[in-house]
């Protein structure tokens, strides 16, 4: 019944982008099968004979070059080309990076692929889809990322607009579900943060919740100087005045102290200790109730994610490392791993029980690429979400746009007390 789904919404959206003259952008949610749409689309069409897939990281080549092998086409040439007698045709197939395809001015394909192409959509990236596009072009993503006035809108409009939308496959059985967890937080000054003197080389200690409140007033501060130039919309105004270099000396310096208030509370915010104690509580918790759990943390700063675990993915690893360590995470030889953004984009990784979000930015799209890390399990199990979230800071609003496209009713609420002082039994799921 799933298998026979799967293919229903596989077909409508390959004739979504047939009826689309072959142009067009296919979103499907994580575990329905974008990369058949793209092979089905090659098998079926025996003109297509050279064929780019493109994609916005390196580890993605590796995903497509598993996937084409899975579905029956041959490795060839260094890993970058593949070959398969289809129909009594050979096609070839080139798998790069959307930064590498950028540079190639004169080169025509039958067929273009976008993985991920929400990431391509700005000005440097799609321009690359007007040298490329000589046949048929197909972007593919489970999160298209157009909100408000995203100028995203008019490049997906220009170079491959949204033809086909498909993002019920936990509802409907194909891939299994996701349970809620808030860690509530409140900030107080037990935990200390260390701060440097500005004309001094030394430093003083402050509790994270009075740090909070200095931060607080400064941007308060900030936004009295703002008004008093007579500004509509501060950020707006800030930007336009500091960073575009449009503002009179008096607006450039007040947009410039409101501007590094703001990014002071937010590098405070992302670097709490008390969260890091808060992460390593729950990830514990989780993997000493169940031998077969896996847990995933993901935190905004590398130096952050680093203090909670030793095992983490990200860019500045030699390539070698992070390989080794998801190869470890998938085979079970270690059942924690961190990232930043490393783990957001097309990685399948194997057994993902649980991921906990230490620190965040509000953008919904990078939230359902990590719950899309999840979606791989088998369709009667259960995968869980933990969200830490320090109310009454702003936390509390990149917390509601973050999680703006997910279904909290059910949610399991939990003071961070409870985790701190071990009053949460999480083989049980229920405070003690």
């Amino acid at each position: 019944m799933i298998d026979k789904l799967k293919d229903e919404i596989q077909k409508k959206a390959l004739k979504a982008f047939e009826d689309a003259h072959q142009i067009g952008t296919i979103c499907l949610s994580t575990g329905t099968g974008k990369c058949k749409v793209a092979i089905d689309y090659i098998k079926n069409h025996p003109e297509v004979i050279n064929i780019l897939i493109t994609s916005p990281r390196t580890n993605l080549k590796e995903n497509w070059r598993k996937e084409l092998i899975k579905w029956g086409f041959i490795e060839w040439k260094n890993n970058m080309w593949i070959t398969q007698k289809v129909d009594g045709r050979t096609v070839y197939i080139t798998i790069e990076n959307i930064q590498t395809v950028y540079k190639w001015k004169n080169i025509n394909y039958d067929f273009t692929v976008a993985d991920e192409i929400h990431t391509m959509m700005t000005p440097e990236y799609s321009e690359a889809f007007a040298h490329l596009r000589g046949g048929a072009l197909m972007g593919l993503t489970a999160t298209h990322d157009i909100t408000g006035d995203n100028d995203k809108q008019k490049y997906y409009d220009n170079y491959a607009p949204i033809i086909y939308e498909y993002y019920d496959s936990a509802e409907h059985g194909l891939i299994n579900k996701t349970r809620f967890f808030i860690v509530d937080h409140i900030l107080d000054d037990n935990y200390q943060v260390k701060i440097k003197m500005k004309k001094d080389p030394g430093f003083f200690m402050n509790g994270e919740a009075k740090h909070y409140e200095y931060l607080t007033k400064q941007i308060k501060k900030g936004q009295r100087m703002m008004m008093a130039q007579e500004s509509q919309d501060w950020f707006k105004d800030a930007a336009n005045w500091f960073w575009k270099g449009y503002g009179d000396k008096d607006q450039k310096f007040a947009a410039m102290k409101y501007l590094q208030s703001i990014k002071y509370r937010k590098e405070f915010l992302q670097s709490l200790s008390s969260t890091v104690d808060i992460t390593k509580k729950i990830s514990k918790g989780i993997l000493d109730a169940n031998e077969n759990s896996k847990v995933l943390i993901f935190s905004e700063l590398t130096k952050q994610i680093s203090k909670i675990t030793p095992n983490t993915v990200y860019s500045k690893n030699n390539a070698s490392i992070n390989s080794n360590r998801m190869d470890d995470f998938d085979e079970g030889k270690i059942r924690e791993l961190g990232s930043c953004q490393s783990l957001t984009l097309g990685l399948n990784l194997k057994g993902a029980t649980h991921a906990i979000m230490e620190s965040y930015v509000g953008s919904a799209t990078r939230s359902k690429q990590k719950k899309g890390r999840l979606d791989r399990l088998a369709t009667d199990q259960e995968a869980d979400m933990w969200f830490i979230r320090v109310v009454d800071t702003q936390i509390e609003k990149w917390f509601e746009n973050m999680t703006k496209e997910f279904n909290l009713t059910n949610a399991t609420v939990i003071g961070s007390d409870k985790i701190l002082n071990n009053g949460y039994d999480f083989k049980k799921n229920e405070i003690k």
